[in-house]
């Protein structure tokens, strides 16, 4: 019994497979029989050939330079700039160029001890696909990680000095070698305080 019904289910499956197959769209066309039809003999007509003009692309839009307290860094054409963190969103220690929720850079220049205490407290934990980066971008030179998220996409760990400031950035959504980080990271500046 239990036989006979895989059967009819199959056999029903496969006459819906059929049916939808029947019901896309088809054009009759007669089959190749090798015979050869008696067609009036027409000369293709010679036609001036187009030039087609390229289509007009919108020229990328620049970067945006913004500031949060003494830090300045370029933020690409659409993509949102935020300064502070969750705590307190005034705070110019930490600000963010991101993309989307999953896609962002976050800045933090929070002190050396700080600083070196996450980022190791990170590597310990972000170790799927991990390996050492370290590169320079606008003459600033970052040493950090890279990791997988583990659903095929990567993020990072890096810090940096810059006119004797350090700040790390933790990256999601970018490699380390992609030519976003190159360009945020790169476009980072540090101005002293005048007193």
């Amino acid at each position: 019994m239990k036989n006979r019904i895989i059967s009819i289910i199959v056999a029903s499956l496969t006459l819906c497979a059929l049916l939808c197959a029947c019901t896309g769209n088809s054009t009759n066309v007669p089959a190749d029989t090798g015979t050869t039809v008696n067609q009036p003999d027409t000369k293709p007509t010679e036609t001036e050939p187009t030039e087609t003009e390229p289509a007009e692309t919108e020229p990328e839009a620049e970067p945006e330079s913004m500031t949060c307290g003494n830090w300045t860094v370029d933020v690409p054409a659409g993509y949102e700039f935020k300064i502070g963190d969750t705590f307190d969103e005034n705070d110019t220690r930490y600000f963010s160029v991101k993309k989307s929720f999953f896609s962002y850079f976050d800045f933090k220049a929070e002190g050396e001890e700080r600083i070196m205490a996450s980022y190791n407290y990170n590597k310990d934990t972000y170790t799927n696909e991990q390996k050492d980066v370290s590169g320079t971008f606008g003459g600033i030179e970052w040493t950090g990680f890279q990791y997988g998220d583990g659903f095929g996409g990567y993020g990072f760990e890096a810090y940096a000095t810059i006119d004797g400031e350090m700040i790390r950035v933790s990256s999601a959504g970018f490699e380390f070698d992609d030519s976003i980080t190159a360009l945020v990271l790169g476009s980072l500046k540090y101005t002293p305080s005048e007193n």
